[in-house]
C-alpha cells in the first residue's frame, strides 16, 4: 500500500504542471514513420466468434490484471480522481496525432471542398461500363450477398446488394460512412452507389461457388441467376449496388483494437492507446457505426515510397452505421447498449420489471430506406457500439475532445453532399437523414466541448497571439456572450501579474516576455450565465529569428 500511494504522489506531482516538461520551439511530429519496410508478414486470419467473447468477458478480465491499470484505478479512487486516466500514447507537443499508417490530416486541419468530399477516396468512378464485368467468384459470405468482378480496365470490385426488403439500406450506409471516414482522416476503400444493366456481367472461367460439404465447385448461370433473383430491380431494370474497389496491396488480416500487430516491427504503439482509434467512440456515436470491431478493419501490405513495402490499416465494412444493419434497420438497441450488457442486464432484473430503458419504445421512422436511426433518445456522453471495444473504452475527455471538433468540422453544406452519396431516391430521405446528421453533430459538440475547453488552432503572427474558439465557430455559443480569461505564466507555472480578460480570440504577447525566454498563457473560457471553462495552457518561445512559436499545449480534463 506504500508503494502504491508513493505511486499515487509521484504521479500527482508528474501532472501538476505541464510545463516540468522541457519546453521547445523544435517543430512538432506531424508523421509517424511507420512506412519503414519490413519482411512480408503472414495473414492473421479472422475469427468473429473469438473477437466478440474476447472483448465482451475476457478484455475486461485482462486489464485488470495489468498493473499500471489496476493500480491507476486506485489512485483514482484514493485520490477522488484527481489522478486522471491514462492519456494516449501517440500525441505529440501540440496534442494531436501525427500521420501514419493509420491516420492523415483532412478536412479539419485543412478544409476540403464539397466536390473533395464528395470524391473522396475515389480514384475512378467505379466499375467501367464499356465491356463486360467477368465474375471471379460469388460472394456468399458476410452479411450481404454479392460478387467478385473484375472490369474491362482489369481493376476488381466487390458488389454488393441490399435486401430487397431495405432497397437502399445498405449501399446507403456504406457510401455516406466511406465519405466521411475518408475526411476524417482514416484509410478507407474507394466505395460508391452505382446502377448497372445485369446483362453486363459473363461467368469467369475461374469462378466457383461453395457447396454444402466446404468444398467449390465452379459457378453457373443458374448460380448467378439465383443472386439476381434476390435483387430487387429499378422500373427500369437496372440493379443497385454498392461497389467496393480492392485496396493496392496484399491483405494479411485484420487488426485488432487491442496490444500490436506481433509480426509488423512499425507498429510500436498498444492499439487502445492511440488517440485516432479511441476517437472512434465519438466519430461512432455521430455515424451510429455500431459494428465497428476487428472483423471490419483490414491491414494490407503495400508499397512505400522508397522501393520497399510496409502495412497500411483501413476500416471496411460501413454497411452498419447510420440506420442500418447492413441487410435490414439496425435494431432500436444497437447503440444504446452492448448486445450482451452485464450492467443494463442487472439493473433490469433489479428492476423487477418497472425499469424501463428510453429506447424501448420504438419511435416511428418516416423512411424505410432510413433504417432505424433517431436522436430522442441519443446520449453523446453513453454511446455504445453493439461489442466492447477496447480502444473506444480507453476514450478520455481529450480524446473525446479531439473527436469532436472533427465531427464538428463538417458544415450543414458538407453533411448534405455526403448525404447525396447515398443516392436515396426520394429527396425527402435525403433531406431528413441531412438533418438527424446535423443534429447528432450539434449534440456532440454542445457535450464534450463542455469538458474540454475547447480552443484550438492556436498561432502567432510578429506579437499577435490568436486561436480559434470551435464552440464560437460551430454556432453552439455567441460570440459576444464569450469573454477569454487568461494569466501570463512563466515555464515554471507561475503566474506573471494579474488576470487578463479579451472578448476577442487574439491579443498582443505582453511587453514583459523576453526574447529567448519561455513563457505560457494560461486560459479560461467564460460564457454567459456559465461557471468558467477548465483550462488550457499554450506555452511559447522564441525561434531563432526572434519570433514568437508554440512549445506545448496543454489541455485540462
Amino acid at each position: 500500500m506504500k508503494k502504491i500511494l508513493l505511486l499515487i504522489l509521484m504521479t500527482i506531482f508528474a501532472v501538476s504542471c505541464a510545463s516540468q516538461k522541457k519546453l521547445s520551439v523544435a517543430p512538432a511530429k506531424t508523421f509517424d514513420a511507420d512506412n519503414k519496410s519490413i519482411p512480408e508478414p503472414k495473414e492473421l486470419e479472422e475469427n468473429q466468434l473469438w473477437d466478440i467473447a474476447d472483448h465482451t468477458f475476457f478484455f475486461q478480465v485482462r486489464r485488470y490484471l495489468d498493473l499500471g491499470y489496476t493500480t491507476r484505478q486506485i489512485g483514482r479512487l484514493l485520490t477522488f480522481g484527481k489522478i486522471p486516466p491514462k492519456q494516449a500514447d501517440n500525441v505529440n507537443k501540440l496534442d494531436e496525432p501525427p500521420n501514419s499508417s493509420w491516420y492523415t490530416k483532412r478536412h479539419y486541419h485543412n478544409p476540403m471542398t464539397l466536390g473533395e468530399l464528395a470524391k473522396g477516396p475515389d480514384k475512378t468512378e467505379g466499375p467501367s461500363m464499356d465491356g463486360k464485368w467477368e465474375i471471379v467468384k460469388g460472394k456468399f459470405e458476410g452479411g450481404t450477398a454479392g460478387f467478385w468482378i473484375k472490369d474491362s480496365r482489369g481493376d476488381r470490385y466487390i458488389l454488393k446488394f441490399d435486401s430487397p426488403e431495405n432497397t437502399e439500406l445498405g449501399s446507403a450506409s456504406e457510401a455516406i460512412v466511406t465519405k466521411i471516414l475518408h475526411a476524417c482522416g482514416y484509410n478507407v476503400p474507394q466505395n460508391q452507389v452505382i446502377y448497372f444493366d445485369p446483362s453486363i456481367f459473363v461467368i469467369g472461367k475461374k469462378a466457383t461457388v461453395p457447396t454444402a460439404d466446404k468444398r467449390k465447385r465452379p459457378m453457373e448461370q443458374k448460380d448467378l441467376q439465383k443472386i439476381l433473383d434476390g435483387i430487387e430491380p429499378t422500373p427500369d431494370g437496372r440493379l443497385r449496388c454498392i461497389s467496393s474497389k480492392f485496396l493496392p496491396g496484399k491483405p494479411v488480416g485484420v487488426f485488432n483494437y487491442d496490444g500490436r500487430r506481433k509480426d509488423d516491427p512499425n507498429d510500436r504503439v498498444d492499439h487502445e492507446h492511440r488517440r485516432e482509434l479511441r476517437a472512434l467512440q465519438v466519430i461512432g456515436s455521430w455515424l451510429n457505426d455500431a459494428d465497428r470491431r476487428a472483423a471490419n478493419t483490414l491491414d494490407v501490405f503495400e508499397s512505400n515510397n522508397e522501393g520497399g513495402k510496409y502495412i497500411r490499416h483501413y476500416i471496411i465494412d460501413m454497411g452498419s452505421a447510420l440506420g442500418s444493419n447492413n441487410l435490414f434497420p439496425h435494431p432500436p438497441k444497437y447503440g444504446n447498449e452492448y448486445v450482451w450488457d452485464p450492467g443494463e442486464i442487472g439493473k433490469s432484473i433489479v428492476g423487477l420489471g418497472f425499469y424501463k430503458k428510453p429506447w424501448e419504445e420504438p419511435i416511428p421512422q418516416k423512411f424505410p430506406e432510413l433504417g432505424y436511426f433517431e436522436n430522442e433518445t441519443f446520449d453523446p456522453s453513453a454511446w455504445y457500439p453493439t461489442y466492447p471495444n477496447p480502444a473506444m473504452e480507453n476514450c478520455t475527455n481529450l480524446d473525446g475532445f479531439w473527436g469532436a471538433k472533427i465531427v464538428m468540422s463538417f458544415s450543414d453544406e458538407a453533411v448534405r453532399t455526403l448525404v447525396e452519396e447515398g443516392k436515396y431516391s426520394n429527396p425527402e430521405a435525403t433531406k431528413e437523414m441531412t438533418r438527424l446528421l446535423v443534429e447528432r453533430r450539434d449534440m456532440i459538440g454542445n457535450y464534450w466541448f463542455r469538458q474540454v475547453n475547447p480552443l484550438d488552432k492556436f498561432e502567432f503572427e510578429k506579437n499577435k497571439f490568436s486561436f480559434k474558439d470551435l464552440a464560437v465557430e460551430g454556432k453552439l455559443v455567441k460570440e459576444e456572450n464569450t469573454t477569454y480569461e487568461y494569466y501570463l505564466i512563466d515555464s515554471s507555472c507561475k503566474r506573471i501579474g494579474e488576470k487578463r480578460t479579451s472578448k476577442t480570440a487574439s491579443w498582443e504577447i505582453p511587453s514583459e516576455c523576453k526574447i529567448g525566454e519561455f513563457y505560457g498563457f494560461e486560459i479560461k473560457t467564460k460564457r454567459k450565465d456559465e461557471k468558467p471553462s477548465k483550462t488550457v495552457s499554450v506555452y511559447f518561445g522564441t525561434k531563432a529569428d526572434s519570433s514568437w512559436e508554440i512549445a506545448k499545449i496543454w489541455r485540462e480534463n
